[in-house]
């Protein structure tokens, strides 16, 4: 593929060169021919090894070590698709203080070159598509789609939470009504106004009995009742549907990431979210664009970060004899083994997901629906594909599953209309024996406006998707045994695993390995120094130990609890710098045993000199 101009991002050439330049100032002295006599600087000990020679340490060489053997390994951290250079060094700062984090960032892009070996050998129907029966390019067009489907380098505009109806929408699936605590009864009105109401939208009234917005059928037929009659509301408010789910706990915000031929401006009420990379996709059937996708594989970034751990294996072997009798477990040369491994995991991570400039827009009903807003028709130009609707013989339909007993769901499409310039929702009924004319009857319940997330007593909820249903694959297609929760506790109770998109099960093992993975240096310690103390403090044992712990622990729990992979937020399309700034701040706080490490290291460094091997 080529590769595109793009936002500015690292350079790895950059970071080639500086690794580089460390690497050859750091580097042995080349073996002498002949004996020389040298004038040796006050301090220089040999420790009792005739082949060592330790000068004392200057500041340019502790500053060597810690470029050497933290920073480069920490700037080998893969980058995500359309990550700009902001939210890149934020997290490169994360995994210089917390290892684990830059193995967890490798371990999911090696997820993710494993699902596409493995759909390599045994691809899905849809998946194949087009590339049985059309044109090379075309085909071609669909493996692209596919890569950046599995690479996550695919989002889509979805209903955010501030989003409020208009006149004429209308939501076919998914919509739960939720009855509100205290709500009233309705009552009945002038039987003249409420026949020119009736005549003009919603059919004839039935005078109500005091029953609940919840009805006993489960299409939620309900009494008619009228503008003037009502002294309840709706409350509208919209909750993230499973299938856009990034992450076992919310779906992922696009955040400060780059989308390429995105829309200046969205509809309000409308924002963008990645699309979960086990998402089915299609190419648009009237698209003939090719490269219209671009991307590269980091080659350099994986050179780099293959030098990069071939050092870190040189500084441990180095580590052996008196530095580890000298300081033991806590020696400075054992701490550079989580970036060693890190590097690693980095190195396989770059060499199996492609990287992105940008991400790309996919169309979806609710696109079509936002343009609508705009008064325009169709997907935007540049969108790479689309998403396949809900095939019921592929997935289980999501509202015949169990909810709580206060909510149900609204098996016929609700409409929003506007009477009176008030907005009001109309729940379609069915035709009764008392009804006039035979006409089905309809429930008409005014729109408390605006919408909010809370819950406001006698007022009833009525929970609208942020997506439409679309074809994904399950994490787990078993039968739900346990109810839904509400909506309105999605902050407090999730969705059920099994009904999450099978991706986020690949950002689980992520963290779960890395944190694994990030405590084998301590396989790697007792191996090297069985655990000896030496003659080192127990400040040194405590803070070195501290740091190796905190780095996988807190490692661990930033993947796990971060709303989205990248860092800053973008506002007209620039990306903010406080917020960028801010969370690099609690890094820094939370990373203080990082920092008290490198102040001992330093320490040490300064307490036990330049060492060079002489050559035997």
């Amino acid at each position: 593929m080529s590769s595109g101009k793009g936002p500015l991002r690292p350079n790895s050439w950059l970071i080639f060169v500086l690794f580089g330049v460390a690497a050859i100032t750091a580097a042995a002295p080349t073996e002498a021919k002949e004996n020389i006599t040298v004038t040796l600087p006050e301090g220089t000990t040999q420790y009792g090894d005739t082949e060592l020679i330790c000068t004392p340490t200057k500041p340019k060489d502790i500053a060597l070590f810690f470029l050497v053997n933290y920073v480069t390994h920490a700037l080998t951290t893969v980058v995500l698709p359309g990550e700009g250079w902001e939210s890149y060094l934020t997290n490169a700062l994360a995994s210089l203080l917390f290892p684990g984090f830059g193995a967890y960032r490798g371990l999911r892009a090696i997820f993710v070159g494993w699902a596409t070996v493995r759909k390599r050998f045994r691809s899905e129907p849809w998946e194949q598509g087009e590339t049985i029966h059309l044109h090379k390019n075309k085909a071609r067009r669909n493996r692209d789609l596919q890569k950046a489907r599995r690479a996550g380098a695919l989002c889509m505009i979805v209903r955010s939470a501030d989003w409020t109806p208009q006149h004429g929408d209308e939501i076919a699936q998914n919509v739960l009504l939720e009855e509100g605590s205290g709500t009233q009864a309705k009552k009945t009105v002038n039987s003249k106004k409420e026949a020119r109401v009736t005549e003009r939208d919603m059919g004839t009234a039935a005078p109500d009995d005091g029953q609940s917005l919840l009805g006993t059928t489960a299409d939620i037929e309900m009494r008619s009742i009228h503008n003037e009659a009502l002294s309840s509301a709706i409350q509208v408010n919209t909750y993230p549907t499973p299938w856009t789910y990034c992450r076992k706990s919310r779906p992922d915000s696009v955040g400060s990431r780059t989308i390429r031929c995105a829309p200046a401006e969205l509809a309000p009420g409308y924002s963008i979210i990645m699309l979960p990379s086990c998402t089915p996709v299609r190419n648009l059937i009237d698209d003939d664009a090719i490269d219209r996708i671009n991307c590269q594989y980091d080659t350099m970034r994986g050179l780099v970060a293959l030098v990069q751990a071939l050092l870190a294996i040189r500084t441990l072997y180095q580590t052996r004899g008196n530095q580890i009798e000298k300081y033991g477990f806590s020696a400075f040369g054992l701490t550079v083994a989580p970036y060693a491994i890190m590097s690693l995991v980095n190195l396989l991570g770059a060499l199996s997901r492609p990287e992105y400039d940008a991400v790309y827009l996919v169309g979806s009903p609710v696109m079509v629906e936002e343009r609508r807003r705009k008064g325009l028709d169709g997907y935007y130009e540049g969108v790479v594909g689309e998403v396949f609707e809900a095939d019921t013989d592929r997935n289980d339909a999501f509202a015949d599953n169990a909810i709580e007993p206060t909510a149900q769901f609204i098996k016929s499409p609700v409409q929003f209309i506007t009477i009176d310039k008030e907005l009001y929702v109309r729940f379609p009924g069915r035709a009764v024996a008392s009804s006039r004319h035979g006409r089905s009857e309809d429930t008409l319940i005014k729109v408390f406006l605006p919408a909010t997330s809370s819950t406001s007593p006698g007022v009833a909820n009525l929970h609208v998707p942020n997506a439409s249903p679309f074809s994904y694959n399950r994490a787990d297609k078993s039968p739900l045994t346990e109810s839904l929760p509400s909506p309105a506790n999605l902050d407090i109770t999730k969705w059920p695993s099994k009904l999450l998109p099978r991706s986020t099960r690949y950002i689980k093992r992520s963290r779960y390995f890395a944190f694994l993975i990030s405590l084998t240096p301590i396989i790697l310690i007792q191996v090297l120094s069985r655990f000896r103390a030496g003659s080192s403090t127990v400040t040194q044992q405590a803070i070195t130990m501290l740091w190796l712990a905190w780095g996988s622990a807190i490692g661990f729990l930033v993947a796990k609890y971060e709303k989205r992979d990248t860092i800053g937020e973008k506002v007209d399309g620039v990306t903010q710098v406080w917020s960028v700034l801010l969370k690099a701040f609690g890094f820094v706080v939370l990373g203080a045993p990082a920092i008290a490490g490198w102040v001992v290291v330093a320490k040490m460094l300064k307490e036990y000199g330049r060492c060079v091997k002489l050559p035997g």
